[in-house]
């Protein structure tokens, strides 16, 4: 009942992804709350604030991102642990594969008017946003798998999703991101590692 349940949210997400893509494709603009958000947190802006969410965006970023999955990917490779390797890859590089599809699908522009940093590329969906969905979630699943203390694995669960969640804002505070990017590149992150997770038959 619950997986049913987990595949029907999948659904509907896929779904509503594909929407919103269609609402904001080669578009310019902002749509439902993007405006709202982006006027409300840029004008609480500080140095301090940029230069913090300057370094938490890094944590996303494609070098540190390499940087750390290749140290686990060699350890990974020395225990034999085969399918934790093939969780690995898929969160990063088939992680970036998917983002990478979507933004050239959808041609969402940047909110330009709102650049604190300078960025490339598409907008639609984050990148920073979906493959650290997919990469800190990954590690995390691999890490508390096992542990059976219940509060630990609690609290490095609750680490996980602050992590994501910081990153994620982050992108929109620094300008380069709307709301719906990253709220949709965090969907689709989640969805997409649940896939993985099952079709490797992780999950307990």
């Amino acid at each position: 009942m619950k997986n049913k349940k987990i595949i029907v949210l999948s659904i509907i997400s896929i779904i509503l992804c594909l929407v919103l893509g269609l609402m904001v494709r080669k578009s310019e603009e902002g749509i439902l709350f993007d405006e709202r958000i982006m006027e409300y947190v840029h004008n609480r802006t500080t140095p301090l604030g940029i230069n913090i969410m300057g370094k938490i965006t890094h944590l996303g970023s494609v070098y540190f991102l390499a940087f750390i999955g290749t140290v686990i990917l060699l350890y990974m490779q020395r225990r034999k642990k085969k399918k934790e390797l093939i969780l690995l890859l898929l969160s990063t590089l088939g992680s970036y594969g998917l983002n990478f599809t979507l933004k050239n699908i959808f041609l969402r522009s940047r909110p330009i008017k709102y650049f604190l940093i300078e960025q490339g590329g598409y907008s639609f969906p984050s990148g920073h946003s979906m493959v650290s969905m997919t990469f800190y979630t990954a590690m995390t699943f691999l890490i508390t798998r096992k542990i059976h203390n219940k509060k630990l694995r609690t609290i490095l669960w609750i680490l996980n999703s602050l992590t994501i969640f910081l990153i994620g804002f982050s992108r929109i505070y620094l300008g380069v991101h709307w709301p719906t990017d990253v709220v949709m590149g965090f969907i689709i992150g989640l969805i997409f590692i649940y896939a993985s997770i099952k079709a490797l038959n992780l999950a307990k």
